[in-house]
């Protein structure tokens, strides 16, 4: 149709490409102890910008890049059928993406690094049309502060310059049109609603279901991104709603304790911390996830007051020792409760109902569980373990196996030095004949003038 059109998402789908463009590895932080107590919040900051896609998040943005430049290659495909889009735009009904996960796991974050691997604004020129007309890559929406679906498509809207103010319209429906008839026009391929919770709260579901059946209506892919605790509201819907709105989730887990990802995530925020931490990378890896349950937001957190904890000691590099400090703190006892919640759900000892937000409202396979609490659970097994096998032991194997035990312990003593040989016992005449030895030596030889 147009050169414009045919190269508009060449070589962004390339995944090294993708990988290049979201990366984000900021500056380290220069000498905090001139900020005093503010130096926290300045590596606070530097720490938010952070961005090392996972695996997950890699393969989450190619596939929505795809299904972007498949809509786009349907609006494109010919000049009849772009007429059409525009003037007499048709009623199509998408499933949407249910980008879900836990608070602070990172879901709005890998949503910029999205839209910012997606292709840039470009002019376009046509025989439709005097003039150029601005075709944008997606429409951005965010959920927090709005009341109604009506807001959202306004934004919608302003995403591709029209003026707030000036579009008056008198129904949703009117607005639905005018939306499809303007996302066609600039060449919109993917919508983006951003913090859903954010509406259910003192509304229910059944706004957030009216919100997203009518963008969904507009006919490009959409993604909304939510916490878990929207996505159990919406399961209690009737079915006409759930097989729409939950028929494609795409669930954002933890990084692995012991995974790459993790490693390289923690290794990025030393670097940018100056170097101020006093530790192993693995022994302080492992501990800021037993602290944190991988949760990227609250490891910016931890390491804010931990770094509170090591100027106040008067030092400028962090020791384990401010890991544990700071996990103690008032300021985190918030976050430190919801680490030991989750820790509870991993070994089935916390209560569902109570904690229905941090529970997956999904089936997750066992291949792509995250070792959340690793360490524990690797200690109870082996507890687990040690007592099957002493449960299952005869009584002459439990007494070998003290035997061994004692023979090991006597022999990882370290051996002793003998003792000096206890002196008898003096007998009265001794004490006598030694006493006038003693007297025969103190006495003055001269006598007194």
């Amino acid at each position: 149709m147009n050169p414009t059109i045919d190269s508009r998402f060449l070589g962004y789908l390339d995944r090294e490409g993708i990988r290049d463009r979201i990366t984000v590895r900021p500056q380290p932080v220069d000498d905090l102890q001139r900020y005093r107590q503010l130096g926290a919040n300045v590596l606070s900051n530097q720490l938010k910008k952070i961005y090392l896609p996972t695996q997950f998040s890699l393969d989450f943005i190619h596939e929505m890049i795809g299904l972007a430049n498949l809509h786009h290659s349907e609006i494109f495909s010919d000049q009849v059928i772009y007429n059409t889009r525009i003037f007499a735009p048709p009623m199509s009904e998408n499933f949407p993406i249910c980008f879900t996960g836990l608070a602070g796991v990172g879901k709005s974050r890998t949503i910029q690094a999205l839209l910012s691997a997606l292709p840039p604004p470009v002019d376009l020129s046509c025989d439709l049309f005097q003039g150029v007309v601005e075709l944008n890559s997606f429409w951005y929406a965010s959920a927090r502060g709005k009341s109604s679906g009506k807001q959202i498509l306004l934004d919608y809207l302003v995403a591709s310059g029209q003026d707030r103010r000036k579009a008056s319209y008198a129904t949703v429906t009117e607005l639905l049109d005018a939306c499809r008839g303007i996302a066609n026009r600039h060449g919109v391929s993917l919508a983006v609603l951003d913090e859903m919770q954010f509406v259910s709260t003192g509304e229910g579901a059944s706004k957030v279901t009216d919100i997203l059946i009518n963008s969904t209506n507009i006919g490009m892919p959409l993604i909304f991104v939510s916490n878990y605790s929207l996505i159990h509201k919406l399961k209690d819907r009737n079915s006409e709603d759930t097989q729409r709105l939950l028929a494609e989730p795409r669930i954002m887990l933890p990084d692995d304790s012991t995974s790459q990802d993790w490693l390289d995530y923690v290794g990025e925020c030393i670097r940018v911390s100056g170097d101020r931490v006093d530790a192993d990378l693995g022994e302080f890896a492992a501990e800021l996830y037993r602290s944190t349950a991988g949760l990227k937001r609250l490891v910016i957190q931890l390491l804010k007051h931990a770094y509170m904890h090591s100027f106040n000691a008067g030092r400028d590099r962090i020791r384990m020792v401010d890991l544990y400090d700071a996990y103690r703190s008032s300021h985190y006892t918030v976050s430190a409760r919801m680490v030991e919640d989750l820790q509870k759900l991993t070994i089935s000892q916390g209560s569902l109902r109570k904690h229905a937000d941090l529970m997956c409202p999904f089936v997750i396979p066992e291949e792509f569980k995250p070792s959340v609490v690793s360490p524990i659970d690797t200690k109870r097994a082996e507890n687990v373990r040690n007592q099957v096998i002493d449960s299952a032991l005869t009584p002459q194997e439990v007494r070998a196996l003290e035997g061994l035990l004692d023979e090991g312990a006597c022999a990882s003593k370290l051996p002793q030095s003998p003792r000096a040989a206890i002196p008898p016992k003096a007998s009265a005449s001794d004490l006598v004949r030694n006493f006038g030895k003693h007297v025969e030596k103190v006495r003055s030889p001269t006598k007194p003038k």
